[in-house]
């Protein structure tokens, strides 16, 4: 059985691709790289960004082959910059489809560890984030969450009604 903090973190990464994928659910396909302001990171971008960081944690941290194409880093990686030209991008059905296949590998991975790891410090980069594995995904559910917020003010701005409230 694997340990309470990593239990706790697959409670917290299951629930915030969950709340994910029901905001994203009755968006219309042909407004997913509506942006509500100029520049505003666009429901397509949020998809791709989210599915590149799962990709970011299984190859650096986890140690396993990249499964995304290389364009995405350009697309999706941070510091991109979301255009409102769906023809600049992977169709809507690839891209959520990386979303939840990758999702299901960091699952895999995170429910893998066993105390000991859990335990394991993080490298320096993501000391701010979490300071060891077990504590990491809080903050991959946290980024997340950030994003999904995101996708709520994209539904606001469509005139789409909330789904929590």
């Amino acid at each position: 059985m694997a340990s309470a903090v990593v239990e706790s973190g697959l409670t917290v990464l299951a629930f915030a691709r969950e709340a994910t994928l029901g905001f994203l659910a009755d968006i219309p396909e042909d407004k997913w790289c509506h942006q509500p302001v100029p520049g505003a990171n666009h429901a397509l971008w949020v998809v791709g960004h989210l599915a590149h960081t799962d990709n970011y944690f299984l190859t650096a941290i986890a140690g396993q082959a990249s499964k995304i194409p290389a364009d995405w880093d350009e697309l999706f990686g941070m510091g991109s910059t979301p255009v409102g030209d769906a023809s600049k991008y992977p169709n809507i059905a690839e891209t959520r489809d990386y979303l939840c296949s990758l999702r299901e590998g960091v699952l895999a991975w995170y429910g893998a560890m066993d105390e000991a790891q859990a335990a394991t410090p993080t490298p320096d980069e993501l000391k701010p984030f979490a300071p060891n594995f077990g504590q990491l995904a809080h903050s991959i559910a946290w980024h997340e969450g950030m994003h999904a917020g995101q996708i709520t003010v994209v539904r606001k701005s469509l005139g789409i009604a909330p789904k929590f409230g």
